[in-house]
């Protein structure tokens, strides 16, 4: 079954071609093998909805396959858009454990014949990027680009590092701050244990906590309050661009994406370790018209 988004989806695939055509023009003539990894790639079609607000579902981390809604149009996924850019990667990597979602996956392969090197893993995105960066790449052939795009809080902070860890990898990530973070985050600071682990593995430690609450004493015996700190969206958000700038190097501004009622709901954030990409990115998420100048011999 073809699995549906929400029209905003468009914004966020818009700048990613904008940036994966940028990235290959960059590297077009260097000796460097190109590697695009999908760690969530979903089915490569999706139908568009009509509702404004995104779904909802009840453990706030599984995809639903479903919703009843009009449907009216079809969008290309991020894998299509991927192999659709002008100067392709040297390689395509889509991680996808869905039998049905990934069997469209493979259907590319076929479709796109020799004109891409496409390999589909049907592997959860961890064990798809532990893949990838163990087996997949050569610190003197390799360079590549991973789009980090999950739904909800599924995307573990060790994933991420792996893929810095490397040196070789750039990563366009959606940091999904309203649209599944802030929503497992209760005002008393009572969170569920299998949240606070989801939300421990989502940023690499428990810091996120702290960013979050604050705690006081008051009254005669000192109680203690937890309170959910005013500014917490932003505390989360400037943590993890803490984090990828450690990892990384570089890190972009955010780029918000609001529903069509203007509504936010995530933040896409770039991180690597060469500056040209950083400034190509930063344009890019602005929405600027015209791409950087590229150096010949940089990234």
């Amino acid at each position: 079954m073809v699995a549906e988004v929400g029209p905003w989806a468009k914004e966020k695939l818009e700048i990613l071609a904008r940036y994966l055509d940028f990235y290959t023009k960059v590297l077009k003539n260097q000796p460097w093998r190109t590697l695009y990894v999908d760690a969530f790639a979903g089915g490569g079609r999706a139908k568009v909805r009509n509702k404004n607000e995104p779904i909802s579902t009840p453990d706030l981390l599984e995809t639903p396959d479903t919703q009843d809604s009009e449907q009216t149009e079809f969008l290309d996924g991020s894998p299509r858009v991927a192999l659709g850019i002008a100067n392709p990667f040297s390689r395509y990597v889509f991680i996808e454990p869905a039998p049905k979602r990934a069997e469209e996956l493979s259907g590319l392969e076929a479709e796109f014949g020799d004109s891409r090197q496409i390999t589909t893993l049907r592997l959860p995105a961890a064990e798809g990027i532990a893949w990838v960066t163990t087996q997949a790449i050569s610190k003197s052939k390799h360079r590549g680009v991973a789009f980090l795009d999950p739904f909800g809080a599924r995307l573990e902070w060790s994933s991420v590092q792996s893929l810095a860890d490397t040196g070789l990898f750039e990563v366009v990530v959606n940091f999904a701050l309203n649209m599944a973070i802030n929503r497992m985050l209760p005002n008393d600071g009572n969170v569920p244990v299998a949240w606070a682990e989801t939300l421990d593995r989502y940023f690499g430690s428990h810091e996120w906590f702290d960013e979050v609450y604050s705690s006081a004493a008051h009254g005669l015996f000192a109680s203690t309050e937890i309170r959910k700190r005013d500014d917490y969206s932003v505390r989360l958000l400037e943590l993890y661009r803490r984090n990828l700038k450690s990892a990384f190097g570089f890190v972009s501004t955010p780029r918000l994406i609001c529903n069509t009622r203007g509504a936010p709901l995530y933040y896409l954030l770039w991180a690597g370790p060469h500056r040209k990409g950083l400034e190509g990115a930063d344009y890019i998420l602005r929405m600027g018209d015209k791409l950087p100048k590229v150096r010949k011999g940089s990234t």
